[in-house]
């Protein structure tokens, strides 16, 4: 009998560890989503901007800044944020020290991490530069001096 109610309490438990694990994960799932990042090239983004009649916001970071990461934890992945963002812009992350990030970053004279760019998305005009941490409502204050809502 203690045989029996010993399996039984241990099936139970292990029962219990993955309703939790589920739920935990479901949680996750539908926590901060952000803006979605474009996976293309620069140019590939200023053409599917035109195409979709929407502004570029290019997010110029660099590995080690620690603003960057705090931004980018803190307010890129802020769930309004990304309701904005993704509904208005298209948007790219670019590391401002390799490859075509670099080359933009040298273009505009990059001074400081982390940099926002607001782009026309018909010709690529940088319509406003801003550096430096922004909270998420800086940052869809920001984007409504550019847009409709």
């Amino acid at each position: 009998m203690r045989l029996l109610s010993y399996f039984i309490l241990h099936k139970f438990s292990f029962i219990s560890l993955f309703i939790c694990f589920g739920i935990f994960s479901a949680n996750n799932l539908t926590a901060k989503k952000g803006i979605n990042f474009y996976h293309g090239s620069y140019q590939e983004a200023l053409e599917k901007a035109s195409s979709e009649k929407k502004l570029v916001f290019v997010y110029l970071y660099a590995d080690w800044c620690g603003v960057c990461k705090s931004l980018k934890k803190n307010t890129l992945k802020d769930k309004e944020v990304g309701n904005f963002y993704n509904d208005e812009f298209i948007s790219i992350a670019l590391n401002a020290e390799k490859g075509e990030g670099q080359k933009i970053a040298k273009s505009i004279g990059l001074q400081s991490y982390p940099t926002l760019l607001f782009l026309d998305g018909g010709n690529g005009r940088i319509l406003n530069r801003v550096s430096g941490y922004k909270t998420p409502i800086q940052l869809i204050n920001l984007g409504k001096v550019y847009t409709k809502n």
